[in-house]
């Protein structure tokens, strides 16, 4: 009878330690690294018995003291180093508060082309050849080529097209020359000797004839079609897609000179459980160019523009709310469905994912919009940078489709794309330029 109460006050006290401990390790998740407000916005730290909040610089009362916890008010711009400590002695993490201004930007939803690069074509994949004697070669593989990278001229010719690297390919072939292919891998440019391969072609007459080739496959250098997340007219900075460009490996597409271009969108393909649709829209390369892309990361892509955008009745300028601040309930998405025409379209977000840190997902929606369901069937490629607008701020962007349900999808907060854009760090420079302009009192 002893041992089995002893048994019992074991498994209770391990069950006291294993709850503590889980608790515990709840709290250190939840516990910001790194957290960005703005001046006069409050912010409550659950902070649990026999530990502590202290001021590691001076922050002029940041931290008060509540009947719920600690809240944080920031009254002034800057940064705010704390430490939370176990009954005040001991150190356990180091947190960071930003203090940051309040940043406009102009929603975009206006459809463009993504051009990886200006000059060249991509290697979208190396494949084997049967030769006029019957063996089997693999040039462009020997040679050392890869999926992703970018033929920039051959033999110092500089190729645009598909059916223009076809036809110099053939002629020096035909010449018994060998080629030289100037290859852009990763930003850095190298030459590359490749000895095309005669393959025999039937013609409309039934004869036979060869054609040199290298065994691989070019593509023109575009992404496709994304839409416009949102730009500020003062710096020129944009934000688009909301996530990152990859190649087949998943990892990301280096791009060194890419541009945005104007799109149009001309096709609707519509979406269904299993099977995602597709915006299918023509953009003119470089003659519609209206940035560069100076940036591809996994919250989108950034740079400069250097045009003006399409415009829109969505062209008053409006707050980005931060990641901490969105809330569940009604929004509305801008996009594209006809031409440059951009409209407005309800959604329901569903679910927001608290995030300490910089990630993607952090937003499930729901299209409730009849006249989109309609036509789309949802969430479809292409509308990846689609601006999520509730009440008249900026939250985030669309970015992926639940392929098995495509009238759900996720999306990013804005405040992390403002950050890879660099808009934070330049609108803290504007405002304190300001108030450093300003005259003392004598």
């Amino acid at each position: 009878m002893g041992g089995t109460k002893t048994r019992v006050i074991v498994a209770f006290v391990l069950l006291v330690i294993i709850s503590s401990g889980l608790l515990l390790l709840a709290f250190f998740i939840n516990t910001p690294i790194h957290m960005r407000l703005l001046p006069g916005q409050e912010q409550l730290l659950q902070v649990l018995p026999l530990f502590t909040v202290r001021e590691l610089s001076d922050s002029e009362g940041l931290l008060v003291r509540t009947d719920d916890g600690i809240a944080l008010r920031p009254q002034v711009l800057g940064r705010v180093d704390l430490e939370l400590r176990f009954m005040d002695v001991i150190p356990l993490r180091q947190m960071v508060v930003d203090v940051v201004p309040q940043v406009y930007v102009r929603p975009g939803g206006q459809a463009v082309g993504v051009l990886l690069s200006t000059r060249g074509l991509l290697v979208a994949r190396t494949f084997s050849l049967v030769g006029t004697d019957g063996r089997e070669y693999h040039p462009a593989r020997d040679a050392g080529i890869l999926p992703g990278d970018i033929i920039e001229e051959i033999s110092g010719q500089p190729v645009r097209s598909v059916q223009h690297a076809s036809i110099l390919i053939d002629r020096l072939g035909q010449e018994q020359s060998e080629i030289i292919l100037s290859v852009k891998r990763g930003g850095e440019r190298s030459t590359v000797k490749i000895r095309p391969v005669p393959v025999e072609f039937s013609t409309n007459s039934r004869e036979s004839q060869a054609r040199y080739m290298v065994g691989m496959v070019l593509e023109e250098p575009t992404a496709g079609v994304g839409t416009l997340t949102f730009y500020h007219p003062a710096s020129r900075r944009y934000g688009a897609l909301g996530h990152l460009i990859a190649g087949q490996s998943s990892s990301p597409v280096s791009i060194e000179d890419g541009r945005i271009v104007r799109a149009q969108i001309t096709e609707i393909r519509r979406g269904s459980r299993g099977s995602p649709g597709e915006k299918r829209g023509t953009f003119r390369s470089e003659q519609d160019a209206i940035g560069n892309i100076e940036k591809n990361t996994k919250f989108g892509i950034f740079g400069q523009l250097t045009a003006d955008v399409v415009p829109s009745q969505w062209y008053q300028e409006i707050p980005v709310a931060l990641a901490a601040d969105v809330k569940l309930g009604a929004a509305e998405i801008l996009t594209v469905l006809d031409g440059e025409q951009v409209e407005s379209f309800a959604v329901e977000l569903i679910k927001v994912t608290p995030q300490n840190r910089p990630d993607d997902k952090g937003i499930v929606l729901k299209v409730v919009d009849e006249r989109l369901l309609s036509r789309t069937g949802g969430i479809i490629q292409g509308m990846s940078g689609s601006p999520i607008v509730p009440n008249g701020a900026l939250i985030g962007a669309v970015t992926h489709v639940f392929v098995n349900d495509p009238e759900r999808g996720f999306g990013i907060f804005a405040e992390w794309m403002l950050q890879e854009a660099g808009l934070w760090e330049s609108s803290k420079s504007k405002v304190a330029s300001k108030i450093a302009q300003i005259p003392m009192a004598s």
